[in-house]
């Protein structure tokens, strides 16, 4: 049996990300899924798959002796979609959760960092699409103008704050609105949904994340930043609507318009990319 670590309901983590895999992960093995929240909860269990092995709550569950010793003993095979930079990350803390990781020996982690991936020497990264059974909204068809940045600046993202406010400053049309959680996740789509450019710069990693999907989702323009190494990993970057920059300077230049709708991007067929049915063992 499959068992899951993943406390994903909407409202209480502020986002759709855990419930995306959750669903994805159900359509695409087309089997039941066992909610594990303690190790007694491992009876029977062959596969467990973790979302997120970083969120505390989820960490509460399996960053100790007895629940890692345990899977051992079991030989289970451990799943991780991994969501946070590793290695040089700005919270020196995701060492440690790694160095407990590495203590599961059958384990396969799948991590979103690119550089984490050339470290870890890993084929494919994470990656943060909806599923297909997601609905996050009916898409707005009249959308402002504005160049948005929805989301997180605080003193763990002192490069993203930096980066805004010089966009801003060569383009009158950025608009800047820092959430601190206070908004609920329905609230969040809302605004998302209204512009016609969701500005997406890079946070505490070099890796896409899921306001990437959630905009292309809702019919909105990515202007996304990006590195060159990035690219390998991320063909997405390249559609039609996807605007993307490296530099402020870059970004000056860029010459904004409407673009064609582009196919859609799911975690089903990422799982299909990655084998998960052959990893788990399913025939």
């Amino acid at each position: 049996m499959i068992g899951i670590i993943s406390l994903d309901n909407i409202s209480d983590v502020g986002h759709s990300l855990f419930n995306n895999f959750r669903l994805a992960i159900k359509n695409y093995l087309q089997q039941p899924l066992i909610d594990v929240s303690s190790v007694i909860d491992l009876i029977n269990i062959n596969t467990l798959i973790i979302i997120d092995e970083h969120y505390i709550p989820h960490k509460q569950i399996w960053q100790n002796d007895f629940f890692i010793n345990t899977i051992n003993e079991k030989n289970i095979k451990v799943i991780i979609f991994n969501f946070e930079k590793i290695y040089n990350s700005q919270f020196p803390w995701n060492i440690e959760i790694q160095n407990f990781v590495e203590r599961i020996k059958n384990r396969v982690q799948y991590v979103s960092d690119i550089r984490d991936a050339d470290i870890l020497k890993v084929s494919y990264v994470n990656k943060q699409f909806l599923s297909k059974s997601t609905h996050l909204a009916d898409v707005v068809k009249d959308k402002s103008d504005d160049i948005l940045f929805i989301g997180q600046i605080n003193e763990y993202y002192p490069t993203r704050n930096a980066v805004l406010h010089e966009l801003q400053a060569v383009n009158n049309k950025v608009k800047i609105i820092k959430t601190d959680r206070k908004y609920s996740y329905t609230e969040f789509i809302d605004i998302l949904n209204q512009a016609k450019f969701i500005l997406n710069p890079l946070g505490t990693g070099e890796f896409i994340n899921l306001r990437f999907y959630e905009a292309l989702s809702l019919g909105c323009i990515v202007v996304q930043q990006y590195t060159d190494e990035m690219e390998k990993w991320y063909p997405e970057l390249n559609q039609t609507n996807v605007l993307k920059f490296k530099t402020v300077d870059d970004f000056a230049n860029i010459n904004f318009y409407e673009t064609a709708p582009c196919k859609e991007l799911f975690l089903e067929d990422y799982f299909k990319e990655i084998n998960l049915k052959d990893i788990i063992g399913i025939i």
